[in-house]
């Protein structure tokens, strides 16, 4: 359960930066590195031990963030960028990778234009061939997202995580896995 559940990580300035699994967010807490700014209800339980789960977790040092106005490349964003989606059929129910356009083998870069996410099967069909040479068409063209400051990510979670999490939020918020 502490692996599914999400705790907002806000900056020492209340600023958000991120959401965590629950157990990080509690080991933040209980390692003096964190302080708990909100919970609701959820016990955390031990033989010896039991405490509030908290919701809304706050640093006691501050983080220095890259105000860079580009996404990194990571195979976490090159998901989100392509909705989960592969970009050859279109499923989502398969398990995903990432694949080149242009095999690296045959001189290609990892960059945000050559690289998609794909379901194993076409992966594999596709192999060492570029997505022509496989008869394989793109859903669409890959390219570098934007990034906006005035987004951020909501993962899935209890209605009243959800509304604690709001509170320290920018107002334009986005659900889900894309960019905007």
């Amino acid at each position: 359960m502490l692996d599914s559940l999400k705790i907002l990580v806000l900056n020492y300035t209340y600023e958000p930066l991120q959401f965590c699994c629950a157990k990080r967010g509690l080991l933040m807490v209980l390692s003096g590195r964190a302080e708990e700014i909100e919970s609701d209800g959820y016990v955390i339980r031990s033989p010896s031990l039991s405490f509030p789960l908290p919701t809304v977790i706050r640093v006691l040092k501050i983080v220095n963030r890259n105000r860079r106005k580009q996404v990194a490349f990571s195979k976490k964003n090159i998901l989100r960028r392509d909705n989960y989606t592969c970009q050859y059929c279109g499923e989502r129910e398969h398990l995903l990778t990432v694949d080149h356009i242009m095999p690296k083998s045959r001189g290609g870069k990892t960059s945000w234009t050559n690289v998609v996410v794909a379901c194993k099967p076409c992966n594999l069909k596709k192999g060492n061939r570029t997505a022509a040479e496989a008869n394989m068409k793109l859903v669409k063209k890959p390219t570098r997202p934007e990034f906006n400051f005035h987004s951020f990510l909501i993962p899935e979670g209890p209605p009243s995580h959800i509304a604690s999490w709001k509170k320290y939020l920018p107002h334009t918020v986005v659900r889900g896995p894309s960019f905007n």
